[in-house]
């Protein structure tokens, strides 16, 4: 594996750590809502049509609404926008934390985490790929399925690329449970103010971000002095 694999895949870790802060803040303050998924919010609009309790379901739809504005921003962020998509999530994501840092006493859980649940379809879109491996940063059920089957794969065959496989997987899945955890701790000690320290694991991954862009714009200079020579 290369440099720049390697920074790839560190840039994914610290970015499942905000996706599993995210994930954790929401839950333990806003009434056990994910906001980083709308599969729960889906089957409670479903049930709640079928069964004539319609109370609550205009916050359910306006969920899915911003839910769904997210993946269309990116659609027209990567089609018009010339900036990278992965700093535009980190950016968004930083603006969230400062709405919801700012505004921490929402009565309606839904309302509150509105900002969450833009961001986070923004920032699965942004990283959504590492070293070739296609995750999520957002939730676990793909990557516990991938980190187990690869594991397994590799008991089984003794083949190294899906020893590597589960390396990856399974450390995604212990980054983004370090952001839960990071979240779990400090919402104990302060509640709905913990979401400032969603801010460690954004600045991890501006960090990571940064080294790997300086890689990449190295490798460019690097190849540009070369053409020169030769022209």
């Amino acid at each position: 594996m290369g440099i720049e694999g390697k920074r790839q895949m560190l840039l994914h870790y610290a970015v499942s750590m905000i996706g599993g802060f995210l994930g954790g803040y929401a839950i333990i303050n806003h009434s056990d809502i994910f906001g980083n998924a709308q599969t729960a919010n889906l089957i409670h609009l479903v049930t709640k049509i079928f069964s004539g309790n319609f109370s609550g379901i205009v916050f359910l739809i306006l969920s899915l609404a911003t839910y769904m504005a997210g993946n269309v921003f990116c659609v027209i962020a990567e089609k018009f926008f010339k900036t990278d998509l992965r700093l535009i999530s980190l950016a968004f994501t930083s603006c969230a934390v400062i709405i919801i840092g700012v505004v921490p006493s929402v009565a309606n859980d839904y309302i509150a985490i509105l900002p969450i649940l833009f961001v986070t379809p923004v920032q699965w879109n942004a990283f959504r790929e590492a070293n070739g491996y296609i995750s999520a940063t957002i939730f676990s059920t793909n990557n516990l399925r991938q980190a187990t089957t690869s594991l397994a794969s590799y008991l089984i065959d003794r083949d190294e690329k899906q020893r590597d496989k589960a390396k990856f997987f399974w450390s995604t899945l212990a980054s983004f449970h370090m952001g839960v955890a990071l979240s779990c701790v400090s919402s104990l000690v302060l509640g709905v103010e913990s979401i400032w320290f969603c801010f460690i694991p954004i600045m991890l991954s501006a960090t990571a971000y940064v080294r790997l862009e300086q890689k990449n714009i190295g490798f460019i200079r690097k190849n540009v002095s070369k053409a020169e020579k030769t022209i």
